[in-house]
């Protein structure tokens, strides 16, 4: 099979075009800018970037604390909702238990009515074929 030139049609060219614009080069400026902003940073002096540097750290660092502060309120009202939970799941656990097992019987009850015509005429025919048959 030969090898057939790539099809380029107007819209994979205008797709080439917004990839570049759209995607490549606003990633090119952000990594432009993030190696000038590191170049800064190395060349300032070290005594003038530390207090830079400790409010960087509250600023990475607070939301985080935040973020754990929730999750341990989440946690514990959990844990308390648990806890309070098991305490009256018994009672109603049995009345479910209870209502189960009565509706299952009545099931088994009804299946049983209506099976039993079915049961009763195939039990005849058996008895009448037995009959006839000797």
């Amino acid at each position: 099979m030969p090898d057939l030139p790539p099809f380029e049609s107007p819209t994979v060219q205008a797709h080439k075009r917004q990839r570049f614009w759209q995607i490549l080069a606003p990633m090119m400026l952000v990594i432009l800018l993030a190696l000038i902003a590191g170049g800064f940073t190395l060349a300032a002096n070290p005594s003038q970037t530390r207090p830079g540097a400790d409010v960087a750290v509250i600023w990475l660092v607070a939301p985080l604390m935040l973020f754990a502060l929730l999750c341990m309120a989440v946690l514990g009202g959990m844990i308390y909702a648990i806890a309070r939970l098991t305490q009256i799941a018994p009672r109603y656990t049995l009345q479910a238990q209870n209502f189960a097992l009565r509706f299952v019987a009545g099931v088994k009850r009804g299946a049983d009515v209506a099976v039993k015509p079915v049961v009763w005429l195939e039990q005849a025919r058996a008895v009448l074929k037995s009959l006839f048959k000797l």
